[in-house]
């Protein structure tokens, strides 16, 4: 009797339904879903229009990206403060303007990016056109990745139903985002490494810095040391590009921020101000000071950049993750979603279904 009951203790040991089995069952079915979704989106790109391979046909960002790390090897700093159309002559076999008034507005680490793109391109590695391929499922699947990790993140922190709201919405801007040739989602996806990659995430910083302290025996002295290069690498190129971002407002095709206030301030600003010092002070209340700090950073760049553009809220995705309390959740949830609203970039579904239909069709 006993030898029997061993016998079952050890098979029910290597049941299926033990907790290291399901867990590892759990992984393994991740894996293939984040695997999967990566095939679709590298198989969908290659049917999508050329010569840029963007989803959407009218605007996308990755050439642009292309031609100034290339740029960068022949005249170094000068593109993060001089206008592309005064670079002169870089050699470039293949040379994208766009909007040519204005330097490379990002730091280095993209460029660092998308610097094999740039290489792969003008020095004839690949054709042209195979590298902006190249570059969109990249990005592409960037955007994916970045998405199941934002749907993730949000089920652990917030109410099943508006956790799969907001997963829903966020997919879709990462999605037609990445698609279109943005790193946003990729830089969104990354989270903290991604204040590499661009400016509109250095919102973050204070959480960074805390987050430094809080775990600075963990974290090796090399890895310090590489993060504050790469820190005061970008601290360097902002500095060169601040005075071209003062300028917005005088570029043709820059969308202006309708809640810009460097100018003036209308009805709907003011309200918008108070609006934005209630979800302030929500978050200070309950959050504290630093992740305060991060969200007064986001609202600094709402009501102090002068232009808006569609693709913006998928930078802002990851202020729904900084916050952890019930009363900040609710209201920087709603300061989001009234603020794609207003502003545009309110994730369309049934746009990007056609846009995709078209772009594979």
């Amino acid at each position: 009797m006993a030898r029997m009951l061993r016998t079952r203790a050890a098979r029910a040991q290597h049941l299926p339904t033990s907790p290291t089995r399901l867990g590892r069952a759990h992984l393994t079915r991740v894996r293939i879903e984040l695997l999967g979704a990566a095939v679709i989106v590298a198989a969908s790109v290659v049917r999508f229009p050329r010569p840029n391979y963007a989803l959407d046909p009218v605007y996308t960002d990755h050439l642009q990206h292309e031609y100034s790390a290339w740029a960068f090897l022949h005249i170094g700093l000068r593109i993060f403060d001089t206008p592309k159309s005064d670079w002169g002559n870089v050699h470039a076999a293949h040379v994208h303007l766009l909007w040519e008034q204005l330097p490379s507005l990002y730091p280095p680490g993209l460029i660092a990016f998308f610097l094999p793109a740039g290489v792969a391109s003008n020095e004839g590695l690949l054709p042209d056109e195979r590298v902006h391929m190249l570059m969109v499922m990249l990005l592409g699947v960037g955007a994916a990745l970045a998405s199941f990790q934002l749907v993730r993140t949000l089920r652990l922190a917030y109410e099943p139903t508006l956790a799969a709201i907001l997963g829903f919405l966020g997919t879709i801007l990462f999605l037609t985002a990445g698609l279109d040739g943005f790193i946003d989602p990729l830089a969104a996806g990354l989270a903290l490494l991604g204040l590499s990659l661009q400016y509109r995430l250095w919102y973050l910083w204070p959480l960074v810095l805390v987050l430094v302290v809080e775990h600075r025996r963990e974290i090796a002295r090399w890895q310090l040391a590489a993060a504050a290069v790469v820190a005061a690498a970008s601290g360097v190129t902002f500095g060169l590009s601040v005075p071209s971002v003062a300028k917005f407002h005088d570029i043709p095709r820059i969308t202006p921020n309708a809640l810009a206030i460097t100018h003036s301030v209308n009805a709907a600003q003011a309200a918008a101000l108070v609006a934005g010092a209630i979800v302030l002070g929500i978050v200070l209340l309950h959050e504290g000071p630093w992740r305060g700090a991060c969200v007064a950073l986001a609202l600094l760049l709402v009501f102090a950049v002068d232009q808006w553009e569609v693709w913006y809220p998928v930078l802002f995705v990851p202020l729904l993750v900084v916050v952890r309390t019930r009363p900040g959740q609710v209201a920087v949830t709603l300061a989001f979603v009234e603020a794609m609203v207003y502003l545009g970039g309110f994730p369309d579904a049934l746009r990007f279904a056609r846009l995709y239909a078209d772009a594979v069709g």
